[in-house]
C-alpha cells in the first residue's frame, strides 16, 4: 500500500522488532512470558484451534488465510 491510500483511509502500518524487547530493562520478555504460560497452566488462557492442513496442501492454507475464511490458529501437519 502507497502513503497516500494510507493517509486517504486514515490507516497505519505498525510492528515491533522483537529482538529489541530482550534489550528492554526489567526482564520485560521473561516476565510476560512466565506470566504467559502460568495462565496457560491456569486454564485461565486457551487457544483457539483452527483447521489442520496437510502440508502438502500449505497453499491452500495461506490462501484460506490471505481470504480471511480461518478462525483460530493454523496448523500445517508434515506428516499428513
Amino acid at each position: 500500500m502507497k502513503l497516500p491510500n494510507l493517509m486517504r483511509h486514515s490507516a497505519t502500518v505498525g510492528g515491533m522488532w522483537l529482538p529489541h524487547a530482550y534489550l528492554l530493562p526489567g526482564d520485560v520478555v521473561g516476565q510476560a512470558m512466565r506470566e504467559l504460560f502460568a495462565l496457560v497452566s491456569e486454564g485461565a488462557l486457551r487457544p483457539v484451534l483452527g483447521t489442520i492442513y496437510p502440508l502438502t496442501e500449505a497453499r491452500r492454507a495461506h490462501q484460506d488465510l490471505r481470504a480471511r475464511g480461518t478462525v483460530g490458529k493454523l496448523t500445517l501437519d508434515p506428516s499428513a
